[in-house]
């Protein structure tokens, strides 16, 4: 059934629109920012496709030319996560039978990306939480990015590849396709590929705090779980128990979140911002437990799948990574009828 509706799915939005390609000048000195669809290419194995769907997410750092904030998110298998993303869309009824969506990403990882003293090659150096900063670690072995050279590249990173340094979990390389490559991008990419560019989706990271209301999966109305608020000069994050779910037992209540650990908890944080788009949880009124779980992560604003220009419809993600341990992250989902930050 989830392999019929899954394209059946694509019949139908891929009548909605088509995307515009996006050409850019491919010379060393241009503006990396934005977010680009490569291909995690991993031995056999992995826990996993062995070919997973990988994008990165760039902007640059004010004040610091040439260097960027990076974000690195593995996408889970898309041939079982998009009949529930569709349902959502289209068929909220659907969900019912067949489940809400609440694994999109497998794993988030957060650089700093710097120049190196070779034109066209970047290091990238892990970013953690110290208190209420953020610290770049250094490394006597960083991981790579290495830029095509080419006047004729249909984006900044096609022909691209960001090297493994051995960490635990890593790929062999992330590489960005390009025409008569010759490497084998796998089925997740060129699922992604073509729902991205047939529907005109774009995946975009969100600079600013978003409030609103936030559900434990995405399309699950009836579960607002985390309240985000402007109070003032200050950013407001309130993460409640919802009372209708108080007669489901921990176990269940935990699947139905992205991570269990998001189940149960409960407090009032302010927002600050280190960081350019990277928020940390500072509390006003809360408990220990709910602290020690917030007070390694940082929040990231992602729109994996951002249909605003294609269908008018915006539901952006609220993460919050444990920088050390990227595939241990939390999710939110913005209400749908939210809309960009903006409390109806």
């Amino acid at each position: 059934m989830k392999s019929l509706l899954f394209f059946f799915s694509l019949l139908i939005l891929g009548s909605c629109s088509t995307v515009n390609e996006w050409r850019r000048p491919a010379s060393f000195g241009r503006d990396l920012t934005g977010s680009y669809l490569g291909v995690a290419d991993y031995k056999f194995a992995h826990k996993g496709p062995n070919n997973a769907a990988s994008r990165l997410y760039l902007h640059e750092i004010e004040g610091e030319k040439g260097s960027y904030y990076a974000l690195i998110h593995e996408y889970v298998n898309l041939l079982n996560m998009f009949p529930e993303y569709v349902a959502a869309a289209k068929a909220p009824a659907i969900n019912k039978i067949i489940g809400y969506l609440k694994d999109i990403t497998s794993k988030i990882e957060v650089y700093k990306m710097t120049p190196t003293a070779i034109e066209g090659e970047f290091h990238f150096y892990p970013i953690k939480v110290d208190g209420e900063k953020l610290v770049v670690v250094s490394t006597d072995k960083p991981r790579h990015l290495k830029l095509k050279k080419g006047s004729d590249l249909e984006h900044p990173l096609e022909g691209a590849i960001i090297t493994s340094n051995g960490g635990k979990g890593q790929p062999k390389e992330i590489f960005f396709p390009e025409d008569n490559d010759k490497k084998y991008n796998g089925i997740q990419y060129t699922i992604a590929s073509f729902v991205y560019k047939k529907i005109g989706l774009d995946s975009t990271w969100r600079k600013s705090f978003l409030p609103g209301p936030y559900l434990s999966a995405y399309g699950r109305l009836n579960d607002v779980v985390l309240d985000l608020k402007n109070e003032g000069n200050q950013n407001i994050s309130t993460f409640k128990i919802n009372p209708a779910m108080a007669k489901k037992s921990k176990r269940s209540r935990g699947r139905m979140f992205t991570n269990k650990k998001s189940a149960f908890l409960e407090g009032t944080y302010e927002t600050i911002e280190p960081a350019e788009g990277m928020f940390l949880f500072k509390p006003i009124k809360s408990n220990k437990k709910t602290n020690s779980e917030l007070s390694s992560r940082i929040g990231l604003f992602i729109d994996i799948f951002d249909a605003t220009k294609a269908l008018n419809q915006d539901v952006v993600e609220l993460v919050l990574v444990d920088p050390e341990h990227p595939e241990d992250f939390l999710m939110y989902y913005e209400h749908p009828e939210n809309g960009e930050g903006e409390t109806k």
